[in-house]
């Protein structure tokens, strides 16, 4: 069945006025054909407009307002004319009519946080519908022309430094990297779960950017000369931007070793898996066009299609996942990994924008400017990227306040396990080595793993899951010592990055003091 018409009289209104009936289909700025005679119109794979509130404008507005609306399905993004959409739709609950009064309901209307945002937009429209040789009425725009509006506020989340919404804490986003990679190590997330936590904390992308990727972005190049490693880049579409079209342009990223193979890991499971569900073997051409990350919907689309539909389909953006999903995704992900924000006692909040802003957060504290921030996240300009440099000079001392916080306690620092002695350790693991403080001169637990290690204890050791600590060791000499090279580095150095190196494992043998002493008053 096709798609619902418009009601008869506005059909009949629409063939007389404006001659529909020869060239009623056009295509939505991503790609996407649709009628104008439909009373729905599917602007790409995620957003769908119904048009039929135009007939609850006066007859002689109708046809300025359907076709502006069809300029911006056009010229513009989904996302922003469905937003025009919403507005009209809003603006005739309280007038069908283009008059002052009108207006003055849907001011007053709007909701004072999006306020300026509602009313730029609606001014955006009509001053589309003039220029396009609508009449309008002149008092209309007047009114709408008279409008001073505030820029929208740009950069609040970073700017407030916000627990929930804004960029990860220093201790926040290492424990998510870290348990990360334990978790991943343990088999507890899969292949795809690792490749897409890792893709937004590596590249800092919004997630229309990753939703965008296919197969064959990922390049790996021939081994390096000097490592003899090979060398993953992903061309990562760049999906933001006036006259940017699905993956019509691409800007290269380079990833870490260990990254890159488990994402050539999840391309080839993935494959495997979808061949098993559709009952043959891809072509290698549809193979690269698949989508980095798909759902079940692909397996059932490719069941149906024959010859060419197939590469057609591959090729769109029909197969590829909502940004909503992707972000479900990565949620979950993350909660699976349990940590706790020291700034809120709470199991962290994840977005993927928190990766983002925790990005350019991050390259400004390490001195980075305005140009190289933009670059960064991929901005076409600077404009955005000063909020991250505006806010820098509180960062340097954020962690230290953290130090004092007695949240602290909750962060998800120390991941082993404490254990009464070195029998106990031993019962575990019976060839579990000890762990000294060799600048203190004494032990402090047993290593739960037998595999060679190259990391510097006992500091990584509070940090990682194996760590078996002892009850009884005396772990307020090594936190004495940690917080003293603290102090030292602070003194010497030139910027509170290096000397905050070690908070993760400051915080950590300070919750293993806190276990011990609560595990002596039980018992």
């Amino acid at each position: 069945m096709g798609q619902e018409k418009l009601p008869h009289s506005f059909d009949s209104w629409s063939k007389q006025e404006t001659k529909y009936d020869e060239d009623c289909l056009r295509t939505s700025f991503a790609g996407f054909e649709f009628s104008i005679l439909e009373s729905k119109w599917v602007l790409d794979s995620e957003t769908t407009i119904n048009v039929t509130f135009v007939q609850s404008f006066p007859p002689e507005y109708r046809k300025a307002i359907l076709e502006t609306l069809t300029y911006f399905a056009e010229y513009r993004s989904a996302k922003y004319t469905s937003s025009m959409s919403f507005l009209l739709r809003k603006y005739i609950k309280g007038s069908t009519s283009l008059c002052l009064n009108g207006l003055l309901s849907f001011k007053v209307g709007c909701p004072e946080r999006s306020k300026n945002d509602y009313l730029s937009r609606l001014r955006c429209f009509f001053r589309q519908a003039e220029y396009l040789g609508f009449d309008v009425p002149r008092e209309f725009m007047k009114e709408i022309n008279s409008w001073v509006l505030a820029g929208s506020e740009k950069g609040i989340p970073v700017l407030t430094q916000d627990p929930e919404t804004g960029p990860f804490s220093e201790l926040e986003f290492r424990a998510i990297k870290s348990n990360l990679d334990h978790k991943y190590a343990e088999g507890v997330i899969s292949d795809r779960e690792y490749s897409l936590a890792q893709l937004f904390a590596a590249t800092f992308r919004r997630p229309i950017n990753l939703k965008q990727l296919k197969v064959k972005d990922l390049i790996t190049s021939s081994k390096a000369l000097i490592t003899k490693q090979p060398i993953y880049q992903l061309n990562i579409p760049r999906a933001k931007g006036k006259g940017r079209k699905f993956r019509s342009q691409f800007k290269a990223f380079a990833l870490v070793q260990s990254i890159g193979q488990v994402i050539c890991q999840h391309i080839e499971t993935a494959t495997k898996e979808l061949e098993k569900k559709i009952g043959r073997e891809l072509l290698l051409e549809e193979v690269k066009e698949l989508p980095m990350f798909f759902n079940e919907q692909v397996a059932e689309e490719l069941k149906s299609l024959k010859g060419n539909q197939v590469m057609a389909y591959l090729s769109s953006e029909l197969p590829h996942m909502k940004r909503s999903d992707l972000t479900f995704e990565l949620r979950t992900t993350i909660e699976r990994l349990r940590i706790i924000s020291e700034r809120t006692g709470q199991p962290l909040k994840v977005s993927g924008y928190r990766f983002r802003y925790s990005g350019g957060t991050r390259a400004a504290e390490a001195g980075a400017g305005l140009v190289t921030i933009a670059e960064l996240l991929d901005h076409t300009d600077t404009q955005h990227a000063g909020v991250y440099i505006a806010n820098s000079s509180e960062l340097g001392e954020q962690i230290s306040k953290i130090m004092n916080n007695p949240l602290a306690r909750y962060a998800s620092a120390f991941l082993g396990k404490v254990v009464t002695n070195e029998q106990e350790a031993c019962k575990e693991n019976p060839n579990a080595s000890r762990i000294p403080c060799r600048d203190k001169e004494c032990d402090v637990g047993s290593c739960g793993s037998s595999s060679f290690c190259t990391d510097y204890a006992p500091v990584a050791c509070y940090l990682c899951p194996k760590f078996r600590p002892w009850r009884d060791a005396p772990h307020h000499l090594v936190l004495s010592w940690l917080i003293e090279e603290r102090e030292r580095l602070s003194n010497t150095v030139d910027g509170a990055k290096v000397a905050a190196i070690n908070d993760s494992a400051i915080l950590a043998v300070a919750q293993v003091i806190k276990i011990c002493e609560e595990e002596k008053g039980n018992g």
